[in-house]
């Protein structure tokens, strides 16, 4: 019999990521387990030296701000949490797929719960994909999401599977 205690679910706030809740609030809900909700602020893409009117511009000014906005996201994405499903946010800062595989292993979970975005060709070779990494990577077991899932999951949350 499969035991899930921890399930985790990653989210960049994007749709495919908002289609991905519902599959890890259900695991969650179904086996009485906690759900983590983690996102990733990739701090290093703000690095890059930035010049104002003729003088540097200290970018962590603007990633604490960013840091701030993305804590009131995740609590937002909370409150869609059905009622019943016990779940606390990690936000977390460095390269995404690290911090996901990094997070899944710290907090000892059983399943992560990942969108992808379907990118393909150039777009795919440029950014890459998070989700396939973390599948690579993960020391537990991934439920990826397609951006266009087949509606497994009924509107009610019950779990059926829509015809």
């Amino acid at each position: 019999m499969i035991k899930i205690k921890k399930v985790l679910v990653s989210t960049d706030f994007s749709e495919s990521a908002a289609k991905a809740l519902p599959y890890a609030a259900s695991l969650a809900k179904g086996y009485g387990a906690e759900l983590h909700l983690v996102h990733v602020v990739e701090d290093s893409l703000y690095y890059a030296q930035f010049v104002y009117d003729g003088a540097p511009f200290d970018p962590s000014v603007l990633i604490e701000g960013l840091v701030e906005d993305r804590k009131k996201k995740l609590d937002a994405v909370v409150k869609e949490v059905p009622s019943g499903v016990s779940v606390s946010t990690h936000l977390r800062r460095g390269v995404v797929a690290s911090e996901i595989i990094a997070a899944a292993a710290e907090l000892d979970v059983d399943v992560v719960v990942i969108a992808t975005h379907g990118r393909t060709g150039l777009s795919h070779l440029i950014f890459g994909s998070v989700a396939e990494r973390v599948v690579r990577e993960c020391p537990c077991p991934v439920l990826t999401v397609r951006e266009k899932a087949h509606g497994m999951i009924a509107e009610n949350g019950g779990g059926k599977r829509s015809r």
